[in-house]
């Protein structure tokens, strides 16, 4: 095998999605290492710090529109962008694959049609000879009925040869889609959970006791996959209050983000409302790379927040971190990880993430006893995928999946 095409969103502004792809990557490489891997973005980035198509304030522009309203303009741009752009760039990418992998991140969630169009576009521009696999994808809930049809598109024209989802309430929603039996999807759990061995040079000093990733909360609710977001706490005031009492107690305290821009604005609102005095004795950084992200989180004694791959990166690096639940990836993750006394709801205050933060930093390694089996599970399986030798589909085919490796001891 000599080349393998990872699609996803890996120059994604939000790094978390960078670190996903680039950690993926390093695993195949030492699955194959004489292949070579290169990075195709379904959402047209040719590189990171490239904008996507709705981003920062246009973000929250976007986000206020009338569903009505959203779809049809957000298809709009899509189309214009692929016909433009994105196709005859993304053809030749592909042309001379010898696997196409699409995975990393929740790539199945239908918000505004946004995936499921990008992945049935990205479907029309695979070869006939295409080997797919599926690998660690999310798979949201809620969707709505032109999404499940674009989705089935993209399965039937990418005929996928092996389908591995990263948890099992994805398994459960990819079933729901109607890709297969659930014994015929693998679990193949996030790829980042094993970043700290590409960055391992990063985990060395510790250099604050609490890292505090700030997410802008309107956007995220934007995002979210649960029904209904009533809560509107952990925003800036809980963060503001948070640092305030950190401080006080003679912490070391680091503001950061994932990298997003939306995120950036909301984190200098933070650092804005600290009052000069506090913010004189807080550290402010807005990463621009994968690597610094993760440099960032594995300088923390402990960490907190929103965003699932700062907490995923936290795990992989063995640092305490209590992730503040937006969306039901991110219970879920810490409910694989081991670690669901860790995962707080959307309206908590400051005083019961402390009290968490304090409670999984006196916990230690103990809290970590599921890395080593979930970090087999994810080499066993994409050994168990490069090991097979995949028939080439002569016309798109039904779903041909790989058993499940879920109980794998």
């Amino acid at each position: 095998m000599k080349h393998v095409v990872i699609c996803a969103v890996p120059y994604s502004d939000n790094l978390g999605d960078a670190v996903i792809a680039e950690t993926l990557g390093h695993l195949i490489r030492q699955a194959v290492p004489d292949c070579r891997v290169s990075y195709l973005d379904i959402a047209g980035r040719t590189r990171l710090g490239e904008n996507s198509l709705k981003k920062g304030r246009l973000m929250r522009i976007f986000s206020r529109l009338p569903g009505w309203a959203r779809v049809p303009v957000l298809t709009a741009a899509i189309w214009l962008k692929y016909r433009r752009q994105w196709r005859t760039r993304w053809q030749q990418q592909l042309a001379d694959a010898d696997m196409v992998v699409v995975g990393g991140g929740q790539l199945l969630c239908d918000v505004d049609l946004n995936f499921p169009l990008k992945l049935y576009l990205l479907a029309r521009c695979l070869g006939n000879d295409a080997k797919v696999a599926l690998v660690s994808v999310g798979v949201a809930a809620g969707w709505s009925r032109l999404g499940r049809y674009l989705v089935s598109r993209f399965f039937a024209l990418a005929a996928p040869q092996f389908v591995s989802v990263r948890d099992e309430s994805s398994r459960r929603h990819i079933v729901g889609l109607g890709a297969g039996d659930a014994c015929d999807v693998a679990i193949i759990p996030d790829p980042a959970i094993l970043c700290s061995s590409l960055y391992a040079e990063h985990g060395l000093e510790k250099r604050w006791d609490v890292g505090i990733c700030v997410s802008d909360v309107e956007s995220l609710h934007y995002n979210a996959d649960l029904v209904a977001v009533s809560e509107q706490g952990a925003g800036p005031g809980m963060f503001v209050e948070l640092v305030h009492k950190l401080r006080q107690g003679g912490q070391r305290v680091v503001l950061f983000t994932n990298g997003a821009e939306e995120d950036n604005l909301a984190a200098a609102v933070v650092r804005s409302r600290l009052g000069e005095e506090v913010a004189d004795g807080v550290d402010y950084l807005l990463p621009k790379s994968p690597a610094e992200l993760a440099s960032i989180i594995a300088g923390c004694h402990s960490m907190v927040g929103h965003r699932m791959h700062a907490n995923i990166i936290a795990f992989s690096f063995g640092v305490p971190s209590v992730g503040i639940v937006w969306d039901t990836k991110v219970a879920s993750f810490f409910k694989l990880s081991g670690r669901g006394d860790f995962a707080v709801r959307q309206g908590a205050g400051a005083d019961d993430v402390m009290e968490r933060l304090t409670y999984a930093r006196s916990l230690g390694a103990a809290q970590f006893k599921r890395s080593t089996r979930l970090g087999r599970e994810i080499t066993q399986g994409l050994a168990q995928l490069f090991s097979q030798k995949l028939p080439l589909p002569a016309a798109p085919a039904p779903l041909e999946v790989a058993p499940s490796i879920e109980g794998t001891p």
